[in-house]
């Protein structure tokens, strides 16, 4: 199950009329990239829970089910926002999730992309006899600032939660749970951490599984600068990074100085002599000529005027504010 129904109020402006999802992550929609990684990693059903803006998100989709041979997808409308926990409850019940005959459930957040293997994941849950294994890293990166820490003890059976940036593993929001696991659920409007682990902790069946594996998330703007640019660096996106035709235009004097397109939207346009470094700009963005834009995001549609200087801010609405 993928969680694709929050309003992302963290993300602000950006996904005022877009689901969080929907937003284009290296050149690629996030959904789309993530539901890429579970049909490379053997997944054939998936089922993703939809509130705010489903619109943005039903194309992407189709377009799944359409060219990712053996891939069925389920919606889980939620007219009213659940929460995860809500939210599993509902499509459990809807979908037969966790029935005994489907074996583990994986369960994880729209708005991330893991690259662990999930193989690996599997086998350790299958050996730990557990109801619930969470991906976790043992040293946690910046990525998990402000995050509760899961406390292990023998066998890597979670015991707790520190407080945030604690000691413990950095928790990713990947679950596989055991159809048994779903009887700890009481389905509120909390988030699972709070409604289900509880629960697990109290019976002593949940488990953390340690990966080093790149895990990227884009709760926050900064964060899903961040994520992208350290997506590119570490080389954990396999695909090509050749400019595509339709990716920004230039004439010889300008210069979108982003090392990888993936960063610049499609339709997007960077006028005479502007500049553009470490930035995120999405669709149909406009640089005026002479701009400087720097370690910052520009939201679509947005036109950035000539002789702008937006340096480590998000640029929407026709103003720059701090990220």
């Amino acid at each position: 199950m993928v969680f694709a129904a929050g309003r992302g109020e963290r993300m602000g402006p950006l996904t005022r009329d877009r689901a969080k999802p929907s937003l284009p992550f290296c050149g690629v929609p996030l959904l789309t990239r993530l539901l890429r990684w579970l049909t490379g990693a053997g997944v054939s059903e998936v089922v993703v829970n939809l509130h705010h803006h489903p619109g943005t998100l039903e194309p992407l989709l189709v377009s799944a089910e359409r060219t990712m041979p053996g891939l069925t997808i389920g919606r889980s409308p939620e007219p009213e926002l659940l929460g995860t926990s809500g939210g599993l409850s509902r499509a459990a019940a809807r979908f037969g999730l966790g029935s005994d005959a489907g074996g583990p459930l994986l369960v994880l957040n729209g708005d991330t992309l893991p690259t662990f293997d999930l193989g690996e994941m599997a086998s350790f849950h299958g050996a730990a006899d557990a109801e619930a294994t969470l991906l976790s890293d043992p040293r946690p990166g910046p990525e998990f600032a402000g995050e509760r820490r899961l406390e292990t003890g023998e066998d890597r059976v979670i015991t707790g939660l520190s407080r945030p940036g604690g000691p413990g593993f950095g928790f990713s929001g990947v679950w596989l749970l055991e159809p048994t696991a779903l009887g700890h659920l009481h389905g509120g409007r909390g988030g699972l951490s709070q409604d289900l682990l509880p629960g697990l902790i109290a019976a002593g069946t949940a488990r953390a599984f340690p990966s080093r594996a790149p895990w990227f998330e884009i709760g926050t703007p900064r964060r899903y600068l961040e994520a992208s640019l350290r997506a590119l660096e570490g080389g954990a996106l396999p695909e090509s990074r050749t400019r595509p035709a339709d990716a920004a235009r230039t004439d010889s004097r300008s210069r979108a100085a982003g090392r990888w397109p993936e960063l610049i939207g499609e339709g997007s346009v960077v006028g005479e002599a502007a500049c553009v470094e470490g930035s995120l700009l999405l669709e149909d963005v406009r640089i005026g000529a002479r701009a400087a834009v720097r370690d910052s995001i520009v939201a679509a549609a947005e036109t950035v005027p000539a002789g702008a200087r937006i340096e480590a801010a998000l640029f929407a609405g026709g103003a720059a504010t701090p990220l």
